[in-house]
Protein backbone atom coordinates (compact mmCIF):
# COMPACT_ATOMS: atom_id res chain seq x y z
CA UNK A 1 0.00 0.00 0.00
CA UNK A 2 1.58 3.35 -1.09
CA UNK A 3 1.66 6.54 0.97
CA UNK A 4 -1.21 8.08 -0.96
CA UNK A 5 -3.45 5.14 -0.19
CA UNK A 6 -2.21 4.66 3.37
CA UNK A 7 -3.91 7.79 4.67
CA UNK A 8 -4.32 8.27 8.38
CA UNK A 9 -7.94 7.50 9.17
CA UNK A 10 -9.93 9.50 11.69
CA UNK A 11 -11.58 7.35 14.35
CA UNK A 12 -15.37 7.56 13.95
CA UNK A 13 -17.31 6.89 17.12
CA UNK A 14 -20.38 4.68 16.92
CA UNK A 15 -23.18 5.48 19.37
CA UNK A 16 -26.09 3.20 20.33
CA UNK A 17 -28.92 3.95 22.80
CA UNK A 18 -31.29 1.30 24.17
CA UNK A 19 -33.98 1.02 26.83
CA UNK A 20 -33.79 -2.06 29.04
CA UNK A 21 -37.17 -3.80 28.76
CA UNK A 22 -38.42 -6.98 30.48
CA UNK A 23 -37.97 -8.89 27.21
CA UNK A 24 -34.16 -8.61 27.47
CA UNK A 25 -33.90 -8.99 31.26
CA UNK A 26 -33.53 -12.05 33.49
CA UNK A 27 -35.84 -13.26 36.25
CA UNK A 28 -34.39 -10.65 38.64
CA UNK A 29 -35.14 -7.73 36.32
CA UNK A 30 -31.51 -7.22 35.27
CA UNK A 31 -30.23 -6.85 31.71
CA UNK A 32 -28.92 -10.16 30.37
CA UNK A 33 -25.17 -10.14 29.85
CA UNK A 34 -25.62 -11.94 26.54
CA UNK A 35 -27.59 -8.95 25.24
CA UNK A 36 -24.71 -6.63 26.15
CA UNK A 37 -22.34 -8.86 24.18
CA UNK A 38 -24.69 -8.76 21.20
CA UNK A 39 -24.85 -4.94 21.26
CA UNK A 40 -21.08 -4.85 21.69
CA UNK A 41 -20.65 -6.83 18.49
CA UNK A 42 -22.99 -4.49 16.58
CA UNK A 43 -21.14 -1.28 17.50
CA UNK A 44 -17.73 -2.95 17.19
CA UNK A 45 -18.38 -4.23 13.66
CA UNK A 46 -19.76 -0.84 12.58
CA UNK A 47 -16.80 1.10 14.02
CA UNK A 48 -14.33 -1.26 12.33
CA UNK A 49 -16.19 -1.13 9.01
CA UNK A 50 -16.35 2.66 9.02
CA UNK A 51 -12.61 2.84 9.65
CA UNK A 52 -11.52 0.71 6.71
CA UNK A 53 -14.66 0.64 4.49
CA UNK A 54 -14.27 -3.06 3.75
CA UNK A 55 -15.90 -6.18 5.24
CA UNK A 56 -14.45 -7.07 8.66
CA UNK A 57 -14.21 -10.26 10.71
CA UNK A 58 -14.12 -10.46 14.52
CA UNK A 59 -10.91 -12.13 15.72
CA UNK A 60 -11.22 -11.85 19.49
CA UNK A 61 -13.02 -10.15 22.37
CA UNK A 62 -11.23 -9.52 25.66
CA UNK A 63 -10.73 -7.05 28.44
CA UNK A 64 -14.47 -6.85 29.09
CA UNK A 65 -15.35 -5.49 32.52
CA UNK A 66 -19.00 -5.31 33.64
CA UNK A 67 -18.93 -3.47 36.97
CA UNK A 68 -22.57 -3.60 38.05
CA UNK A 69 -25.96 -4.88 36.91
CA UNK A 70 -28.28 -2.83 34.69
CA UNK A 71 -31.99 -2.91 35.53
CA UNK A 72 -35.29 -2.77 33.65
CA UNK A 73 -36.31 0.81 32.85
CA UNK A 74 -32.76 2.15 32.62
CA UNK A 75 -31.33 3.64 29.46
CA UNK A 76 -27.94 2.45 28.23
CA UNK A 77 -25.62 4.27 25.82
CA UNK A 78 -22.88 2.23 24.18
CA UNK A 79 -19.99 3.77 22.25
CA UNK A 80 -17.27 2.19 20.13
CA UNK A 81 -14.22 3.68 18.44
CA UNK A 82 -11.00 2.46 16.85
CA UNK A 83 -8.29 2.59 19.49
CA UNK A 84 -5.37 0.74 17.88
CA UNK A 85 -4.21 -0.34 14.43
CA UNK A 86 -1.46 -2.57 13.09
CA UNK A 87 -0.87 -3.51 9.45
CA UNK A 88 -3.45 -6.31 9.47
CA UNK A 89 -5.66 -5.77 12.54
CA UNK A 90 -7.48 -3.08 14.49
CA UNK A 91 -8.59 -2.81 18.10
CA UNK A 92 -11.98 -1.35 18.98
CA UNK A 93 -12.63 0.13 22.43
CA UNK A 94 -16.24 -0.18 23.62
CA UNK A 95 -17.83 1.51 26.64
CA UNK A 96 -21.34 1.74 28.08
CA UNK A 97 -22.95 4.22 30.45
CA UNK A 98 -26.31 3.95 32.20
CA UNK A 99 -28.63 6.88 32.93
CA UNK A 100 -30.58 9.70 31.35
CA UNK A 101 -27.95 12.44 31.48
CA UNK A 102 -27.96 15.50 33.70
CA UNK A 103 -24.93 14.29 35.62
CA UNK A 104 -26.58 11.08 36.80
CA UNK A 105 -24.94 8.74 34.31
CA UNK A 106 -22.59 6.01 35.50
CA UNK A 107 -20.05 4.10 33.45
CA UNK A 108 -20.60 0.41 34.02
CA UNK A 109 -18.92 -1.40 31.13
CA UNK A 110 -15.71 -1.42 29.10
CA UNK A 111 -14.59 -3.90 26.47
CA UNK A 112 -12.05 -4.46 23.72
CA UNK A 113 -12.46 -6.21 20.36
CA UNK A 114 -9.98 -7.11 17.61
CA UNK A 115 -10.94 -7.20 13.92
CA UNK A 116 -9.29 -7.90 10.59
CA UNK A 117 -10.39 -6.54 7.20
CA UNK A 118 -10.95 -8.85 4.23
CA UNK A 119 -11.56 -8.45 0.50
CA UNK A 120 -14.25 -10.10 -1.62
CA UNK A 121 -12.25 -13.36 -1.66
CA UNK A 122 -11.79 -13.38 2.10
CA UNK A 123 -8.10 -12.43 1.98
CA UNK A 124 -6.64 -10.10 4.60
CA UNK A 125 -6.11 -6.50 3.51
CA UNK A 126 -4.07 -3.74 5.12
CA UNK A 127 -5.67 -1.45 7.69
CA UNK A 128 -5.61 2.38 7.41
CA UNK A 129 -3.37 3.54 10.23
CA UNK A 130 -4.58 5.52 13.22
CA UNK A 131 -2.52 8.43 14.59
CA UNK A 132 -3.43 9.15 18.25
CA UNK A 133 -3.65 12.86 19.02
CA UNK A 134 -5.22 13.29 22.47
CA UNK A 135 -4.00 11.74 25.77
CA UNK A 136 -7.08 9.50 25.81
CA UNK A 137 -6.38 8.26 22.27
CA UNK A 138 -2.73 7.64 23.19
CA UNK A 139 -3.83 5.64 26.23
CA UNK A 140 -6.18 3.47 24.10
CA UNK A 141 -3.43 2.94 21.53
CA UNK A 142 -1.02 1.75 24.25
CA UNK A 143 -3.70 -0.60 25.57
CA UNK A 144 -3.96 -2.13 22.10
CA UNK A 145 -0.18 -2.60 21.95
CA UNK A 146 -0.17 -4.36 25.34
CA UNK A 147 -2.97 -6.71 24.31
CA UNK A 148 -1.26 -7.52 21.00
CA UNK A 149 2.02 -8.28 22.79
CA UNK A 150 0.17 -10.51 25.27
CA UNK A 151 -1.57 -12.49 22.50
CA UNK A 152 1.74 -13.07 20.73
CA UNK A 153 3.37 -14.36 23.93
CA UNK A 154 0.37 -16.58 24.62
CA UNK A 155 0.43 -18.05 21.10
CA UNK A 156 4.17 -18.79 21.25
CA UNK A 157 4.12 -20.15 24.81
CA UNK A 158 6.47 -17.41 26.07
CA UNK A 159 4.39 -16.40 29.08
CA UNK A 160 6.12 -17.26 32.38
CA UNK A 161 4.53 -19.88 34.61
CA UNK A 162 4.23 -17.24 37.35
CA UNK A 163 4.20 -13.46 37.36
CA UNK A 164 6.60 -12.30 40.11
CA UNK A 165 6.40 -8.64 41.08
CA UNK A 166 10.06 -8.23 40.15
CA UNK A 167 9.19 -8.91 36.51
CA UNK A 168 6.65 -6.09 36.39
CA UNK A 169 7.96 -2.69 35.16
CA UNK A 170 8.46 -0.13 37.96
CA UNK A 171 5.72 2.13 36.59
CA UNK A 172 3.17 -0.72 36.72
CA UNK A 173 4.01 -2.12 40.17
CA UNK A 174 1.87 0.37 42.16
CA UNK A 175 -1.12 -0.60 40.02
CA UNK A 176 -0.70 -4.30 40.77
CA UNK A 177 -0.06 -3.75 44.47
CA UNK A 178 -3.14 -1.55 44.73
CA UNK A 179 -5.29 -4.21 43.08
CA UNK A 180 -3.93 -6.88 45.40
CA UNK A 181 -4.70 -4.75 48.45
CA UNK A 182 -8.24 -4.21 47.17
CA UNK A 183 -8.74 -7.95 47.17
CA UNK A 184 -7.26 -8.66 50.60
CA UNK A 185 -10.45 -8.10 52.66
CA UNK A 186 -12.44 -10.39 50.38
CA UNK A 187 -10.04 -13.26 50.92
CA UNK A 188 -9.90 -12.83 54.70
CA UNK A 189 -11.99 -15.38 56.60
CA UNK A 190 -12.79 -15.32 60.28
CA UNK A 191 -11.29 -18.24 62.27
CA UNK A 192 -14.67 -19.75 63.16
CA UNK A 193 -15.94 -19.80 59.58
CA UNK A 194 -15.87 -23.33 58.12
CA UNK A 195 -13.80 -23.89 55.00
CA UNK A 196 -15.70 -24.71 51.83
CA UNK A 197 -14.95 -28.04 50.23
CA UNK A 198 -13.07 -27.71 46.91
CA UNK A 199 -15.02 -28.67 43.80
CA UNK A 200 -13.80 -30.26 40.60
CA UNK A 201 -14.27 -28.88 37.10
CA UNK A 202 -16.64 -31.63 35.97
CA UNK A 203 -19.14 -30.65 38.68
CA UNK A 204 -19.89 -27.40 36.79
CA UNK A 205 -19.87 -28.86 33.25
CA UNK A 206 -22.72 -27.68 30.98
CA UNK A 207 -23.54 -28.48 27.34
CA UNK A 208 -26.09 -26.67 25.18
CA UNK A 209 -26.95 -27.10 21.49
CA UNK A 210 -28.25 -24.42 19.12
CA UNK A 211 -29.00 -24.42 15.37
CA UNK A 212 -27.46 -21.75 13.12
CA UNK A 213 -30.64 -20.82 11.25
CA UNK A 214 -30.89 -18.48 8.27
CA UNK A 215 -32.14 -15.63 10.45
CA UNK A 216 -28.93 -15.79 12.52
CA UNK A 217 -26.54 -15.15 9.62
CA UNK A 218 -24.43 -12.06 8.88
CA UNK A 219 -23.54 -10.59 5.48
CA UNK A 220 -20.75 -13.18 5.13
CA UNK A 221 -23.39 -15.93 5.22
CA UNK A 222 -22.11 -17.32 8.54
CA UNK A 223 -23.43 -17.17 12.11
CA UNK A 224 -23.64 -13.65 13.49
CA UNK A 225 -21.01 -13.15 16.20
CA UNK A 226 -23.35 -11.33 18.56
CA UNK A 227 -25.79 -14.25 18.53
CA UNK A 228 -22.99 -16.70 19.25
CA UNK A 229 -21.73 -14.61 22.18
CA UNK A 230 -25.26 -14.48 23.62
CA UNK A 231 -25.50 -18.29 23.42
CA UNK A 232 -22.12 -18.90 25.04
CA UNK A 233 -22.82 -16.48 27.91
CA UNK A 234 -26.10 -18.24 28.69
CA UNK A 235 -24.32 -21.60 29.00
CA UNK A 236 -21.36 -20.14 30.94
CA UNK A 237 -23.72 -18.60 33.50
CA UNK A 238 -25.17 -22.06 34.18
CA UNK A 239 -21.69 -23.36 35.00
CA UNK A 240 -21.05 -20.44 37.35
CA UNK A 241 -24.39 -20.96 39.11
CA UNK A 242 -23.68 -24.65 39.44
CA UNK A 243 -20.36 -23.94 41.17
CA UNK A 244 -22.12 -21.90 43.88
CA UNK A 245 -24.95 -24.35 44.36
CA UNK A 246 -27.50 -22.64 42.13
CA UNK A 247 -27.20 -19.18 43.69
CA UNK A 248 -27.73 -16.22 41.29
CA UNK A 249 -24.68 -14.74 39.60
CA UNK A 250 -23.89 -11.94 37.17
CA UNK A 251 -21.20 -11.67 34.53
CA UNK A 252 -18.36 -9.38 35.57
CA UNK A 253 -15.89 -9.76 32.71
CA UNK A 254 -14.78 -11.49 29.54
CA UNK A 255 -11.07 -12.20 29.25
CA UNK A 256 -10.11 -13.65 25.90
CA UNK A 257 -12.75 -14.72 23.39
CA UNK A 258 -11.14 -16.03 20.21
CA UNK A 259 -13.07 -16.63 16.99
CA UNK A 260 -11.19 -19.55 15.44
CA UNK A 261 -13.35 -20.06 12.36
CA UNK A 262 -16.85 -19.02 11.17
CA UNK A 263 -19.91 -21.20 11.65
CA UNK A 264 -21.79 -22.05 8.41
CA UNK A 265 -25.57 -21.95 8.08
CA UNK A 266 -27.56 -24.96 9.31
CA UNK A 267 -24.75 -26.17 11.58
CA UNK A 268 -25.49 -27.54 15.02
CA UNK A 269 -23.61 -25.40 17.54
CA UNK A 270 -22.32 -27.19 20.65
CA UNK A 271 -21.49 -24.92 23.60
CA UNK A 272 -19.60 -26.59 26.48
CA UNK A 273 -18.51 -24.81 29.64
CA UNK A 274 -17.01 -25.42 33.09
CA UNK A 275 -15.38 -23.40 35.86
CA UNK A 276 -11.57 -23.38 35.54
CA UNK A 277 -10.47 -20.59 37.91
CA UNK A 278 -11.71 -19.34 41.26
CA UNK A 279 -10.80 -16.30 43.37
CA UNK A 280 -12.36 -15.37 46.73
CA UNK A 281 -15.32 -13.62 45.08
CA UNK A 282 -15.17 -14.58 41.39
CA UNK A 283 -15.37 -17.60 39.10
CA UNK A 284 -14.00 -17.80 35.57
CA UNK A 285 -15.62 -20.21 33.13
CA UNK A 286 -13.95 -21.73 30.07
CA UNK A 287 -16.32 -21.97 27.10
CA UNK A 288 -15.55 -24.11 24.04
CA UNK A 289 -17.80 -23.94 20.99
CA UNK A 290 -17.86 -26.53 18.21
CA UNK A 291 -19.87 -26.56 14.98
CA UNK A 292 -21.27 -29.91 13.80
CA UNK A 293 -21.87 -30.41 10.07
CA UNK A 294 -25.24 -32.24 9.89
CA UNK A 295 -24.54 -34.61 6.98
CA UNK A 296 -21.03 -35.74 7.94
CA UNK A 297 -21.17 -35.27 11.72
CA UNK A 298 -17.75 -33.54 11.63
CA UNK A 299 -17.05 -31.32 14.65
CA UNK A 300 -14.89 -28.22 14.22
CA UNK A 301 -13.69 -25.95 16.99
CA UNK A 302 -14.96 -22.40 16.41
CA UNK A 303 -14.69 -20.32 19.60
CA UNK A 304 -12.81 -20.39 22.89
CA UNK A 305 -13.58 -17.91 25.67
CA UNK A 306 -13.09 -17.15 29.38
CA UNK A 307 -16.06 -15.49 31.13
CA UNK A 308 -15.97 -14.28 34.76
CA UNK A 309 -18.88 -14.15 37.21
CA UNK A 310 -19.57 -12.88 40.73
CA UNK A 311 -22.38 -13.91 43.09
CA UNK A 312 -25.30 -11.49 43.29
CA UNK A 313 -25.76 -12.01 47.01
CA UNK A 314 -23.05 -10.80 49.39
CA UNK A 315 -23.63 -13.85 51.60
CA UNK A 316 -22.82 -16.33 48.82
CA UNK A 317 -19.35 -17.82 49.22
CA UNK A 318 -17.41 -19.17 46.25
CA UNK A 319 -16.00 -22.67 46.86
CA UNK A 320 -12.35 -23.21 45.91
CA UNK A 321 -11.55 -25.22 42.79
CA UNK A 322 -9.59 -28.46 42.98
CA UNK A 323 -6.63 -28.56 40.60
CA UNK A 324 -6.66 -32.19 39.51
CA UNK A 325 -3.92 -32.32 36.86
CA UNK A 326 -1.65 -30.53 34.41
CA UNK A 327 -4.52 -29.37 32.21
CA UNK A 328 -6.33 -27.80 35.18
CA UNK A 329 -3.13 -26.05 36.27
CA UNK A 330 -2.41 -24.73 32.75
CA UNK A 331 -5.92 -23.26 32.46
CA UNK A 332 -5.66 -21.74 35.93
CA UNK A 333 -2.34 -20.09 35.03
CA UNK A 334 -3.69 -18.78 31.71
CA UNK A 335 -6.60 -17.08 33.48
CA UNK A 336 -4.18 -15.59 36.04
CA UNK A 337 -2.17 -14.04 33.21
CA UNK A 338 -5.29 -12.64 31.54
CA UNK A 339 -6.63 -11.14 34.77
CA UNK A 340 -3.27 -9.58 35.59
CA UNK A 341 -3.14 -7.98 32.14
CA UNK A 342 -6.64 -6.56 32.58
CA UNK A 343 -5.87 -5.15 36.04
CA UNK A 344 -2.68 -3.56 34.76
CA UNK A 345 -4.44 -1.89 31.84
CA UNK A 346 -7.39 -0.77 33.98
CA UNK A 347 -5.05 0.70 36.60
CA UNK A 348 -3.04 2.49 33.93
CA UNK A 349 -6.22 4.03 32.54
CA UNK A 350 -7.20 5.34 35.97
CA UNK A 351 -3.73 6.80 36.39
CA UNK A 352 -3.90 8.64 33.05
CA UNK A 353 -7.42 9.91 33.76
CA UNK A 354 -6.25 11.31 37.11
Amino acid sequence: MDDATRNVAIAREVHLDQLVTPAIADERGQLRAGQILEWMDVVGVLAATRHCRTPVVTVSVDGMDLREPVRVGERVSMRAAVGFTSDKSMGISVSMVVGYGGGGERRCFDGYMTFVAVDAEGRLVEIPQLAPETPEEAMRFREGQLRREFRKKLETGKLPSTEPLSSVPDRDRPLLVRELLKRLPASFRLPWEPDLKPRRRHASFMHSIELARTGHLNFHGTLYGGTLMRWLEATASLSARSHVGGQPVRMSGLHGLSFIRPIPANSFVHVRSDVVHVAPETMTVLVNVQAEEPSSGELRETVRAFVSYVPLEATTRVPPLEIAGDEDQALHDEVEHRLTLQRTIAGGGEQVAA
